[in-house]
């Protein structure tokens, strides 16, 4: 039996996906995400299954892709992806693009920034304590592409998350 947080997730992926589709066609773009389980074989190779079967403490890696499907160049783009409910991110499984860097989110996605993330809390007295955030801390992901997309370009980002 898949859990009820693994469900959320994956309404969440086919959310996403039908949200990139609309929201990337106004400039050309279209966006699709999909979901695969990661099933290390006993000769440490990594094969890919469909999310659908996924349990907890399951890998499942997230393919987001875009294409340029206009006529014009699309430059500069930000690709963001929440971390699905009832699952935690897994350090430094997001993928870089070819040109910019990728960000990550540990308020809900009002604000990105490199990791590792530098937290300033101040104390009561007016101290100012210096911590770090830790994966299970990322809300959202957020690829920063510097790139030009010409009619037909495509772009495909990935990140891990574990089931919790």
């Amino acid at each position: 039996m898949v859990p009820k947080r693994f469900l959320s997730a994956i309404a969440l992926v086919l959310l996403l996906t039908v949200s990139f589709a609309f929201a990337a066609k106004e400039e050309g773009l279209t966006g699709s995400i999909e979901a695969f389980r990661v099933v290390v074989t006993e000769d440490g190779r990594e094969n890919f299954l469909p999310a659908a079967k996924a349990q907890p403490k399951d890998v499942i890696e997230y393919r987001l892709t875009y294409k340029n499907r206009g006529e014009n160049e699309v430059r500069n783009i930000f690709i963001t992806d929440p971390i699905p409910s009832g699952t935690q991110y897994i350090e430094s499984s997001a993928s870089l693009p070819v040109k910019g860097n990728v960000e990550f989110s540990v308020d809900g996605g009002k604000s990105y920034k490199s990791w590792p993330i530098e937290m300033v809390e101040t104390t009561k007295d007016g101290r100012e304590i210096v911590s770090y955030a830790t994966p299970d801390m990322v809300t959202h992901i957020r690829w920063v592409v510097n790139e030009t997309f010409t009619p037909e370009h495509e772009i495909t980002v990935s990140y891990r998350t574990r089931i919790q």
